[in-house]
C-alpha cells in the first residue's frame, strides 16, 4: 500500500508501462465536480475509473475487500473518509473471491487495521492481495464525498 500526496505521483511510475500509468494519472488530474459518476474506460481491459458520490458509512458497516488482478488508486475530490488497511492473514473470510468482479471480502478486525484519512490532495494505492476497507466516516456527522477509484491491471506494474 502507498499513501501519499497527489503532487508526488511521479515516484510511483512503473518503468515498463509508464505511458499507461500516466494516462491513469491524467484522468485523476482532470477529475472535477462535473466529472459524471460511473465507469470511465481509459484503456480497454487495462485501466478504468469508477467515479462515485456517497456518504461514508459507520465502521461497523464496512468489510475488508481485496483484489487479485487490479491495483486501486483512490482519491477524493471533496469530502473526507477513512480507509483502513488490513493484512488478510489476520482476518476471517466473509465472502469468497469472485473472479468476475475481481473482489473478495473479509470481516474487519480493528486490532488488525490501520486507518488512513483520505481527503482532497492525497491518494492511496493498493496492490493485489492488500486488504482495504474504504468509505468509512471520520466523524459522527459525515458529509458526502466524491471519489474516483482508478483500476489499473497488475500487468502495468510487471517488468
Amino acid at each position: 500500500m502507498i499513501y501519499d500526496n497527489l503532487s508526488d505521483w511521479r515516484r510511483y511510475v512503473p518503468r515498463s508501462k509508464a505511458s499507461e500509468f500516466c494516462q491513469a494519472i491524467e484522468f485523476l488530474r482532470t477529475f472535477t465536480p462535473d466529472t459524471p459518476e460511473g465507469k470511465h474506460v481509459l484503456i480497454e481491459g487495462l485501466i478504468y475509473a469508477n467515479v462515485q458520490v456517497y456518504t461514508p458509512k459507520k465502521l461497523e458497516a464496512g468489510a475488508v475487500e481485496y483484489h487479485r488482478d487490479f491495483v486501486d488508486i483512490q482519491t477524493l475530490l471533496y469530502g473526507v473518509e477513512n480507509l483502513y488497511y488490513a493484512p488478510l492473514a489476520a482476518l476471517q473470510e466473509k465472502t469468497p473471491f469472485d473472479p468476475e468482479k475481481d473482489c473478495g471480502f473479509y470481516h474487519f478486525d480493528a486490532a488488525a487495521g490501520t486507518a488512513c484519512r483520505l481527503e482532497p490532495g492525497n491518494f492511496v494505492m493498493l496492490f493485489p492481495g492488500e486488504g482495504h476497507m474504504p468509505c468509512i466516516e471520520c466523524s459522527n456527522d459525515p458529509a458526502p464525498v466524491k471519489k474516483v477509484v482508478v483500476k489499473i491491471h497488475r500487468s502495468v506494474f510487471e517488468a
